[in-house]
């Protein structure tokens, strides 16, 4: 039987709010990513980081928050490894689960893998971008330059789910989570939040929004009729430049002045929970108090989200003729 691996990759967010956690988790993010996408001078980066760990430690204290991401990571990879198995239990499917910016690294998972045993690595995030896939493209390839003797099995990045297979996952998800608590009808908004981006990054790369932009409107096509209005609106950082529009608070804000007074919230460019999803959307929305809110979760380990990748990556075997 063919033995085929799958490495699920997330920035790795620590669980805690302890400072030296925050800190390594900053450190690499700066050295890692922000970097590499804006001119920092390398003297402001132990500042940076410094100033970036005690504010999460900070927040996440006064809230009492605690990350959830590496549990519902886990829980993806054990619900994905059974998916795989059901829809294609004639190879040996093997689901392992790294961090970006957190031990485990994906070199260091990929350094204990067989070299004669294919991998593919699922980045789970929504849209490919130069802060979600490129990543892990970059760190593959790096990893394969420097790797001992070559590799004779290859190590694959699949690119993210189809924006229209997204689109009708988000869809049905917010549809179902929101019938269960009674949140549907004319009289409720549905606000649609996602991580935003710099309109005019101080390098060229792709941010990803156009991508996002079309999974939020396929989303708000699909669920029109279940909802009085369908609001985007963008967890924005404040420094850099113009972000994206309008930030989640303004959206809100449109909501409630349009005279809604039941939301619906979804994170829905993400693909599992996390302090942005959580933290931040919870902030923003304690910031509206005209509004009484349902707060849904991401798709996180849902089966269908799953079953998805599931049949994306079996496709993706069987093309390479690895696993029949």
């Amino acid at each position: 039987m063919n033995r085929r691996h799958v490495v699920l990759v997330t920035y790795g967010e620590p669980p805690t709010p302890t400072y030296l956690a925050q800190l390594r988790y900053s450190w690499r993010i700066l050295l890692g990513l922000t970097r590499a996408v804006a001119p920092i001078p390398a003297i402001a980066l132990p500042v940076i980081a410094l100033s970036r760990a005690r504010f999460r430690n900070r927040l996440w204290t006064a809230e009492r928050y605690r990350s959830p991401l590496e549990p519902i990571t886990l829980a993806q990879a054990g619900g994905l490894a059974a998916a795989l198995t059901a829809q294609a239990g004639d190879a040996d499917w093997r689901v392992h689960v790294a961090y970006e910016f957190r031990d485990p690294l994906l070199t260091t998972l990929l350094d204990r893998l067989p070299a004669d045993e294919p991998v593919d690595v699922v980045p789970m995030y929504v849209a490919d971008s130069a802060f979600t896939h490129e990543i892990a493209r970059t760190t593959v390839a790096r990893w394969t330059r420097r790797s001992p003797g070559g590799r004779p099995a290859p190590v694959c990045v699949l690119p993210p789910l189809d924006e229209e297979t997204f689109a009708d996952l988000s869809a049905a998800h917010v549809a179902r989570e929101a019938a269960a608590r009674g949140a549907a009808g004319e009289g409720w908004a549905l606000v649609l939040a996602a991580h935003g981006t710099l309109l005019e990054p101080p390098r060229p790369i792709e941010t990803g929004r156009a991508a996002t932009e079309r999974i939020a409107a396929g989303i708000a096509r699909r669920l029109s009729g279940r909802f009085g209005r369908v609001q985007p609106g963008w967890l924005n950082h404040v420094y850099g430049g113009r972000w994206t529009e309008p930030p989640v608070d303004e959206a809100l804000k449109r909501v409630a002045d349009a005279g809604y007074r039941r939301v619906v919230y979804f994170p829905f460019g993400f693909s599992a929970d996390n302090a942005e999803t959580e933290l931040e959307g919870r902030i923003a929305l304690r910031g509206e108090p005209r509004l009484e809110v349902v707060h849904l979760p991401c798709l996180n380990a849902a089966p269908e989200f799953l079953g998805a990748l599931a049949r994306q990556l079996v496709e993706t075997a069987r093309a390479s003729g690895m696993a029949a």
